[in-house]
């Protein structure tokens, strides 16, 4: 009986020694909140069968043991997707690091979290966590790093964030969290690294983080903290990382002269991008600054005045002052200095909101050369540097020297060399392209757009062997395109559109990798090739305002997400992989070319007709007749309110009003009778015209030039041709002209807009149109006018508009862009007023028109 017993005993013993530990079910538990495991790292490892004697499961994946006890998960990148109650983990009495970043991973940082009185590093980094952070958290005293970011957490951070005495790293960036930095974030006194950026923090900074001397990394960029910057952390802090980009910091009173009178020497990287801090690099003592900076960003901000020479500063690698207010030349240390070590340099200005008012801010002068051997990166976009292009460039790899006022022409490119991207687009630039030996061995992007660059496409282009991107568009090119251009293997964009005079010949091999083709506004002619078809990478594919005929091809590439062919001579069906793509895409123009089905949205289809019942002999006799009579009743009608019209015409009226509803004038000549074809785009004169063609379905405006409007023929000729040639949806095309023989027949043709003139909506006068125009109306006008105004300027170079004030006292006026902003400034100022800009309106210094007014 006793020795059954004892067996029992034994037994019972080895029994209870095989039952899972605590640890063990807790992470069982953890394992049931898995939705999916791709890898199987951690659903197939983590089951009963791989228990270890001791209770510790160390061969289950992720978990780490240590004498018995469970000491480590670690299941970082595995692309978990689960939704988990980490409170289980408080069972791991022993668990020192708890990592499960980069996953799919939802839920909160449990209450009990100051249960983990082990834990040292908790990583949850890069999930779907929320909710706000527990009070708790604030109880993990042996916590050394906190890695919260890239969540959904959101609320404030709790005061009892200062009880992690233990903490060197703490990250909550790219959250949600709000409400003003707390002051006990100042007294983690071991604290190195503190990332809170990319969240919603407000208010000012607290002071003491100057005081925490082991920190060396504080980042808080991205947030809306505001306030004046505090002077005294720059001058005491120990960091040598500080980035406060993207707030709202502004300079004190103090300041204005100068941002900043002194850094710390610990300071390496400073960015402080972005915010509205003012006043001047330059007052003294700015070398003592600068000295002992590596990366110095101040983009982005309302610093003026001229730019120090930075001669001196040895150790700066990267220098971004781009989007202030800095004048003045570009300092020659930075271009030209070998005892600097600068390898990226950036200046560009942004443009938008300085044309609109009409203020010009930015660097200017030439630049002759630049020799540095260390510059890499340089940008200087959109200033308003002159003269030729430099004769040297160093052994920059980026050079950005796009929207300046360089002018020449390429030859001085012959000595570039090693030059991976290439931005001279929107200077003044002419010329052929050189076609030399290829210098440009690493060149991947070149931009030369909006310049002036004419003659052929040099052939010395399709030598550059990693050209992925090519814009040569709104130049004067003429010739044929390369076949060897589009045959490039690493070429991915190529822009051609808005040069006019370029042809294509026939070819057969096209780049197979290409991406983006736009060749609209041409003279491309003929059918399109059938090699077309082999662009299987081809996204987007503008062909548009050109001469091509023939069908479109059936096997266009079905990755196309862009496409248009209007203003063409194609014919035809459109394939059934082009149908998804909008009817703006091949009309107008393409009046041969028509879908089997109907235009695209056409609710209409052959099986709904078929089912329509035949109409009855007599009832379509019954309709034909009514037809007959009713047209001809019309015809009388038309005839007897011609003849009302004509006999109260004064003799003396030449011109037809702004509205587009009234008739153009009769010819003085008596050559009333020309004809001409709306649809040919040519122009027309007194020699071969008989009469005037309306059987046309287009409705046109013929208007009378006054004397003194018109210019000599040949001069007319030529800018009524370039205006024939515009298609753009803002603006009013010209259909033709008529060149009298006496210098009182002088007539222009356009398309007939309705309702009419804006004028007859706005202004505040009897007889105005409708209700007041609301604001949402006013606002899509104004952007229609920027569009045409646009298009205008920069794809055809004609400047409209309003004359400025500098062109009315001009002998020789010459339109330019800044007359085209203040034509524009003009039509804004009578959409919002309701007044004409030629209204003299009462004002204290007596009558003044509407720009003086507004002032």
């Amino acid at each position: 009986m006793l020795r059954r017993l004892l067996v029992l005993s034994l037994l019972l013993i080895s029994a209870m020694g095989q039952l899972p530990s605590q640890d063990i079910l807790a992470l069982l538990q953890f394992k049931k909140g898995i939705k999916h495991d791709p890898t199987g790292y951690v659903l197939n490892s983590w089951n009963d069968e791989s228990i270890d004697f001791d209770g510790c499961p160390s061969s289950w994946n992720g978990v780490v043991c240590n004498g018995g006890n469970v000491a480590g998960v670690v299941l970082d990148n595995l692309s978990l997707s689960a939704d988990v109650d980490l409170s289980v983990f408080s069972n791991l009495t022993k668990l020192v690091k708890l990592s499960m970043a980069n996953n799919t991973i939802m839920g909160k940082i449990p209450n009990n979290i100051a249960d983990f009185k082990s834990l040292e590093f908790l990583d949850l980094s890069n999930n779907l966590f929320s909710s706000s952070l527990p009070p708790g958290i604030g109880k993990l005293g042996s916590l050394r790093n906190l890695s919260l970011g890239g969540n959904n957490f959101s609320g404030s951070i709790p005061d009892s964030i200062s009880g992690l005495s233990s903490v060197q790293s703490l990250d909550l960036s790219r959250n949600s969290l709000s409400g003003p930095l707390p002051t006990s974030l100042t007294k983690l006194s071991n604290l190195v690294s503190l990332n809170l950026s990319l969240n919603e923090f407000t208010k000012r900074i607290p002071k003491g983080f100057e005081l925490i001397s082991s920190l060396d990394v504080l980042d808080l960029h991205g947030n809306m903290l505001d306030g004046h910057i505090d002077v005294g952390f720059f001058m005491l802090s120990s960091a040598t990382h500080v980035d406060f980009s993207g707030n709202m910091f502004s300079s004190s009173s103090s300041q204005q002269q100068k941002f900043l009178p002194r850094l710390s020497e610990t300071i390496k990287y400073l960015n402080l991008s972005h915010n509205q801090l003012t006043g001047s690099l330059v007052s003294g003592g700015e070398l003592q600054m600068f000295e002992n900076l590596k990366v110095l960003d101040l983009s982005y901000n309302q610093l003026s005045g001229e730019l120090p020479g930075f001669n001196f500063v040895y150790d700066l690698q990267v220098l971004k002052l781009s989007n202030n207010r800095f004048t003045g030349d570009i300092p020659n240390g930075v271009l030209k200095g070998d005892s600097l070590v600068l390898s990226e340099l950036d200046l560009r200005v942004a443009t938008i909101s300085q044309y609109a008012s009409l203020i010009e801010v930015h660097l200017s002068g030439p630049i002759n050369m630049i020799t540095s051997t260390n510059l890499r990166i340089l940008n200087l976009s959109s200033n308003g540097l002159t003269g030729e292009l430099p004769l040297l460039t160093g052994s920059c790899a980026v050079l950005d020297l796009s929207d300046n006022k360089f002018e020449g022409n390429l030859t001085r490119m012959v000595k570039w060399g090693n030059i991976e991207f290439l931005d001279l687009s929107q200077n003044h630039l002419t010329g052929p392209i050189p076609d030399v030996t290829p210098q440009f061995l690493r060149l991947n992007y070149l931009n030369l757009s909006h310049n002036a660059v004419s003659s052929s496409i040099a052939s010395v282009i399709t030598q550059y062997p990693k050209i992925s991107v090519l814009d040569l568009s709104s130049n004067q090119l003429d010739g044929t395109v390369l076949a060897e251009l589009l045959a490039m293997p690493t070429l991915q964009e190529l822009h051609l559109h808005n040069n006019y005079s370029l042809a294509l010949l026939t070819f057969h091999l096209l780049c197979q990798g290409l991406k983006v083709l736009n060749m609209a506004r041409n003279n491309f002619s003929g059918s399109l090739p059938t090699s077309i078809t082999d662009m299987t990478t081809l996204s987007s594919l503008d062909i548009s305002q050109n001469h091509f005929t023939g069908p479109l091809p059936n096997n266009l590439p079905n990755s196309l997400e862009s496409f248009n062919a209007s203003y063409n001579d194609l014919s035809g069906d459109v394939p059934d992989n082009l149908k998804k793509f909008p009817s703006s895409s091949f009309y107008p123009g393409n009046t041969r070319l028509h879908f089997p089905n109907g235009p695209p949205g056409s609710t209409s289809s052959p099986t709904e007709n078929s089912k329509r019942k035949p109409i009855n002999t007599i009832v379509k006799v019954i309709i034909i007749v009514s037809c007959v009579v009713a047209v001809f009743i019309l015809l009388l009608l038309a005839i007897f309110i011609h003849y009302i019209r004509m006999s109260r015409r004064i003799p003396s009226e030449h011109t037809t009003t702004k509205d587009n509803h009234r008739r153009a004038p009769p010819n003085p000549s008596g050559h009333s009778h020309y004809s001409w074809s709306p649809e040919s785009g040519e122009s027309f004169t007194a020699e071969n015209l008989a009469r005037l063609d309306v059987r046309s379905p287009d409705r046109l405006v013929v208007k009378w030039l006054r004397e003194g409007v018109a210019k000599q023929k040949k001069e007319f000729a030529k800018e009524a041709k370039k205006f024939a040639n515009m298609r753009h949806p803002n603006v009013v095309g010209l259909r033709g002209y008529y060149w009298g023989p006496t210098q009182h027949e002088k007539l222009i043709l356009s398309d007939y807009i309705t309702p009419g003139s804006l004028a007859s909506f706005l202004y505040d006068r009897p007889g105005r149109k409708g209700p007041t125009l609301t604001w949402v109306q006013r606002l899509k006008i104004a952007v229609d006018v920027a569009r045409g105004l646009n298009y205008l300027h920069f794809d055809r170079a004609v400047p409209h508009g309003y004359r400025a004030p500098e062109l009315a006292s001009s002998k020789k006026p010459l339109p330019s862009f800044k007359s085209d902003v203040y034509a524009f400034g003009v039509i804004l100022l009578e959409l919002l007023t309701g007044r004409c800009a030629g209204d003299v309106i009462s004002g204290e210094a007596g009558g003044v028109d509407l720009t003086d007014w507004v002032r």
